[in-house]
């Protein structure tokens, strides 16, 4: 098994693996949960994220868990100590997730852009139908320069980088809410 810095089994979330999620993350899921069962200011979502978290790096056996199976644990929580009103209403957000143009430019093909921009297209309607809140394009430069088959950065790599600030920013409107950052 590998040992992972936070000692937290990796999260999938549909293909993609998001090493980073925390406890703010989980309590901000829980709290939903407990506002949909009708509990308004509920004061134990600290404790259950806590909890879990806990479970997490010290029973679970894998290097990786599922959105699904994560939902599954904290259902299952909520009913072992008597809110399963609360866990039947837990339907987790993924936490924001990351994507490297630079691979998504490999899998093109070097001055490929046409491919290049139906993958991504492609990508956008799949994370938004994940329902990410928020995806980081990382790896822009490079992919750029790979698309271009530049070896330094120039006017050509601006343009196309511009290119795809304006598709991404023409897709927004009907990803579902996802917002996108180039880094």
């Amino acid at each position: 098994m590998i040992a992972l810095p936070s000692q937290l089994p990796l999260l999938r979330v549909g293909r993609y693996e998001v090493a980073a999620y925390s406890q703010d993350w989980l309590e901000e899921n829980i709290q939903c949960a407990a506002q949909a069962a009708g509990e308004r200011n509920w004061l134990f979502t600290e404790d259950i994220a806590f909890s879990l978290l806990v479970h997490l790096r010290g029973h679970f056996a894998g290097s990786a868990i599922t959105l699904e199976e994560l939902t599954g644990k904290i259902r299952a929580l909520f009913e072992k100590i008597g809110l399963g009103e609360i866990g039947q209403c837990v339907d987790l957000v993924p936490p924001a997730l990351s994507f490297s143009l630079d691979d998504l430019a490999r899998e093109a093909g070097e001055g490929f852009e046409l491919r290049f921009f139906q993958l991504l297209d492609t990508r956008i309607r799949e994370l938004a139908a994940l329902r990410a809140p928020c995806v980081s394009l990382t790896a822009t430069r490079q992919g750029v320069k790979r698309l271009c088959a530049a070896k330094t950065w120039n006017q050509t790599c601006r343009g196309l980088e511009n290119e795809i600030m304006l598709f991404l920013q023409d897709r927004l409107p009907g990803n579902g809410g996802c917002r996108f950052a180039l880094i």
